[in-house]
């Protein structure tokens, strides 16, 4: 037993954590995923608290496996481990089941992880975390406890710098496929011969007041004791998808601009506020003044929203803004840029650099950034 408890020790403080730091790395993105959670359980009182619990979860994560690495404050840290192991195994159990949530979140968008593979992973947990709930009178403090306790001090004090620092100023890490370097038009593509998607028909009839589907393939010999309800497609097997298949840009008409937005090679400035009414405030002077000089220098300057056009037109007519904002869905502007507003510049298509609403860019750093 005594091996058993250090080796799960181990592995679940390392574990912890990798996967705190992943997620600190982009807490913006984990709280997109508590909403999911939120909605699908009916809980979205808890919505303004998405953010602050994310953070506490990344912090909890990375503290308590340093705790676990140094031996230090077991019994607590093993009830919590077994509390938040047992809520999680639940969470994912009842994902894998329903596939609700497609993915947990448990290390970001560095790695995506299906329903399944995401239960098996926190029952795994569970079973390490039960080891080290029995035999914590087998671990030892590392380190003399003063020497411990400093060192666990440093580690939470790191914890909330960096989840701080990467909420404020994008994540240190770019795992998505909007990242620096990554050209936009081409994530979007699918190649020559790629696989498609294989498609299956299947009929839905009614017969004694119940519903039956079958494929084209399993007709019942009785077919005209059944009332035809419906037909439908139902895709057996997935088919390429892009890194990038949602970029789309509406004019108010709804007139699709993607194309227009992919032609000019020039630099071009690209703002970004997914929900204008959860954008953060007392930045329109600075928006306005960034867009002004831009458009002056006969450069491309696009504005995206998810917001009702109707609505972003009277906003941008307050503000005296000298661009129209164009309408996208809200899941690719999250994934653009982590901050509501934020501020990327491309060169042609490819992504040049990013800045948060904390960090807008000045014309010095602008011209400074194209010479």
């Amino acid at each position: 037993m005594k091996w058993l408890t250090q080796i799960s020790r181990i592995l679940v403080g390392v574990l912890f954590i990798i996967s705190g730091l992943i997620k600190a790395n982009d807490t913006l993105g984990f709280s997109y995923k508590l909403l999911e959670y939120f909605e699908i359980f009916n809980t979205q009182f808890l919505n303004p608290f998405a953010v602050g619990i994310s953070m506490l979860v990344c912090i909890f994560e990375i503290v308590s496996g340093v705790a676990l690495l140094l031996g230090i404050y077991n019994k607590l840290n093993a009830w919590l481990l077994l509390l938040l192991i047992v809520f999680f195994t639940l969470l994912t159990g009842y994902s894998a089941i329903t596939h609700k949530v497609t993915d947990c979140g448990c290390f970001g968008d560095a790695l995506k992880l299906t329903p399944f593979t995401s239960f098996m992973k926190d029952v795994v947990l569970l079973i390490l975390i039960v080891f080290i709930f029995i035999g914590t009178k087998h671990i030892k403090t590392l380190v003399s406890l003063p020497i411990a306790n400093i060192a666990l001090s440093v580690s939470f004090l790191v914890s909330v710098a960096f989840t701080l620092y990467t909420y404020l100023f994008l994540p240190v890490k770019d795992f998505l496929p909007y990242k620096i370097g990554n050209n936009i038009q081409e994530l979007t593509l699918v190649p020559e011969g790629a696989p498609k998607d294989i498609v299956e028909m299947v009929f839905i009839y009614e017969k004694g007041g119940q519903n039956f589907e079958f494929s084209a393939n399993s007709l019942p010999e009785d077919l005209d004791a059944y009332n035809f309800v419906d037909r439908k497609d139902v895709i057996i097997q997935k088919g390429f998808v892009p890194p990038i298949h949602d970029f789309k840009i509406y004019d108010e008409l709804g007139m699709e601009l993607t194309d227009s937005f992919f032609a000019s090679n020039d630099y071009k400035l690209l703002l970004v506020q997914n929900k204008l009414d959860k954008s953060r405030t007392g930045l329109e002077g600075k928006i306005a003044e960034i867009s002004r000089d831009w458009i002056a220098s006969g450069k491309p300057f696009w504005a995206l929203t998810s917001s009702n056009l109707g609505e972003a037109k009277t906003y941008a007519n307050a503000q005296q803004f000298s661009f129209v904002y164009h309408n996208m869905d809200d899941i690719p502007l999250k994934s653009m840029v982590r901050s509501n507003p934020g501020i990327i510049l491309l060169k042609g298509n490819v992504v040049v650099k990013k800045w948060s609403a904390y960090q807008l860019p000045s014309r010095e750093t602008l011209q400074k950034l194209m010479q």
